[in-house]
Formats: C-alpha cells, sequence, structure tokens
C-alpha cells in the first residue's frame, strides 16, 4: 500500500487527523487516518465531506482505533472517477477496495450515513466478508423506495434527489456562496449550527467538478433502482441502524428489518433530523461504539 501524507490544520483543534491518499477501484483516494488499532471506517454524505466525523475520529482514536474517513468519489481532494460512474455498486466496491487497501486483515468495521451507507448496504450484500459490523444512519434501504415514492409528504421531502437528475441542475446548485449546501442543512438539521463545519463543505464542494459529480450519485441511484440493481439481499453482518425521527428515511425504515438474519437493532431519535452523529454526538457515538465492542471486540 502507497499513500502519501499532507498538513492540514483546523482551528482549536489537537490532535488533529491527518489527511493522506491511497489507490482503491481505480481511484485515487483522498483520506483522514487517526489512531492506531483495528480500522473503523466513516463514510459520510451529501452535502458534507470527511471531516463530518472528526468528533467520532477523536473518541474512537482514544479507544484504539484507527479511524479511517474518505472524502468518497468525486469529493475533493479525492479524484473525480474517470468512467464517471456513481451506482451504489460502484460506491460499495469503493469501500471494499478501501478496506483491502487500508487494513491488516482485510476487514473492518463501517460507519456509513447517507451515500455513505448506501455504499454500506451494497458492501453489506456484496461483501459482507470485508465487515466486521456496522452502522447505517439515516440511509434508506431498497425495500422502502416504493412506499416512499407513493408518499406525497415522503416525495415532497426528498425533493432535491429529483431536482438534482434536472438539467440544469448543476448550474442551479453550483454559484457563488453555495446557498443550496446552507439551504439543505437548515431544512435537514435545523437545531444544528457549526460555520466552521459548513465553510469546509463548501471548499470541498466549490473544487472543480466535484459538484456535479455529487450530483451525478442522484441519478445513479435511480437508473440503479430501474434496473433492479440495488441490493435486496439478506443480510448477516451484525448491524445497527439508526434514524432521525425528522428524516424522511425513517418514515418506513420497520420494513428493512426481515433483511437482517444476524444481529440488528433499529433506532429512531426523536426530534433528530438528518446528521444525527452531530446533532446528537455524544448519544450516537455511545451508540456505534457499544455496537462495536458487542460484536465485533478488539
Amino acid at each position: 500500500m502507497t499513500t502519501q501524507s499532507a498538513a492540514r490544520s483546523m482551528p482549536h483543534a489537537n490532535d488533529e487527523p491527518a489527511l493522506k491518499y491511497v489507490e482503491a477501484n481505480g481511484v485515487r483516494f483522498a483520506y483522514l487516518e487517526q489512531g492506531g488499532g483495528p480500522l473503523v471506517m466513516f463514510m459520510h454524505g451529501f452535502p458534507d465531506n470527511a471531516w463530518s466525523y472528526r468528533k467520532q475520529m477523536q473518541v474512537f482514536a482514544d479507544a484504539g482505533y484507527r479511524a479511517v474517513s474518505p472524502f468518497l468519489r468525486g469529493y475533493a481532494p479525492t479524484e473525480i472517477p474517470a468512467d464517471g460512474i456513481f451506482d451504489p455498486i460502484a460506491l460499495g466496491k469503493d469501500l471494499e477496495a478501501l478496506i483491502a487497501a487500508l487494513s491488516d486483515d482485510g476487514q473492518a468495521c463501517v460507519v456509513g450515513m447517507d451515500w455513505g451507507g448506501t455504499s454500506t448496504f451494497q458492501a453489506l450484500a456484496t461483501a459482507p466478508s470485508a465487515i466486521k459490523a456496522a452502522v447505517v444512519m439515516n440511509t434508506a434501504h431498497p425495500i422502502t423506495f416504493s412506499s416512499i415514492r407513493r408518499d406525497p409528504d415522503a416525495v415532497r421531502s426528498i425533493f432535491h434527489f429529483y431536482f438534482f437528475q434536472l438539467p440544469g441542475a448543476d448550474s442551479a446548485v453550483n454559484i457563488e456562496g453555495l446557498p443550496f449546501v446552507d439551504y439543505l442543512w437548515k431544512l435537514w438539521s435545523p437545531t444544528y449550527e457549526n460555520e466552521e463545519h459548513l465553510r469546509s463543505i463548501k471548499e470541498t464542494l466549490s473544487s472543480p467538478g466535484t459538484m456535479s459529480a455529487a450530483l451525478k450519485y442522484y441519478g445513479g441511484l435511480f437508473n440503479a433502482g430501474f434496473a433492479r440493481r440495488l441490493p435486496m439481499n439478506e443480510m448477516h453482518t451484525p448491524t445497527l441502524t439508526i434514524y432521525g425521527g425528522n428524516d424522511p428515511t425513517a418514515r418506513y425504515s420497520v420494513k428493512e428489518e426481515p433483511f437482517f438474519k444476524g444481529p440488528h437493532k433499529r433506532v429512531v431519535l426523536p426530534e433528530v433530523g438528518h446528521f444525527p452523529h452531530l446533532e446528537r454526538e455524544a448519544e450516537v457515538t455511545g451508540l456505534i461504539m457499544d455496537w462495536f465492542k458487542t460484536y465485533a471486540p478488539n
């Protein structure tokens, strides 16, 4: 494995993660790394970046884990893939390849939310031996998609999924100041405020080509569903699913339960929006830590 370290500092923080690079699944990924020990992968969503998990990374590093948070494909400074593919299969292969490249034993514990959760669901279905235990946050299981599509209120709540696939959406969203990013964070997690993190996200999404790449994830998921290429397998890996009660993914989440044949727990947090690990930092970090200590002890 070849990695390249790069310095990056964040204000008012100690023991910050290091920014490194690795080749996986044909893509040069940037990732944050902190600590040493068993590998825990933290996979972010949209509109977000790898720094979303900086508090969790510190906690896990202090607990004797090697915490790694990649920037997803197309999210700067990870490169934009030459094949232009952003469907769930590619995301699952990315996660599988990252674990293979970064782990000592070909396995990791995985935390994923939003698109990071999509990559985790896919890898749980197609590469289960790579994941010791998983936590998936605010990611609709494919079995819920038909229910969401038939629910007008749910459709309104996920308007961005459809809007981002329209011609011209890129030019409407990728404008100076990225006000769409501010809008979505305020809409999805109105009680959470962190201007420093929002600036970091905008820096990521303002990099040339990144916003265009990020929006292609939505068409990739839609086309995969239309072609029946979504992970609908039984899953035997110990998996904790966490939903914010105010997030639309929670509404039909009970339908996921028959697909988990191994240890599984579904937690819905009242009055929590799209970013549980930020809105309820200590509680959610504790849930994750307890799950991994129970089902993937060091």
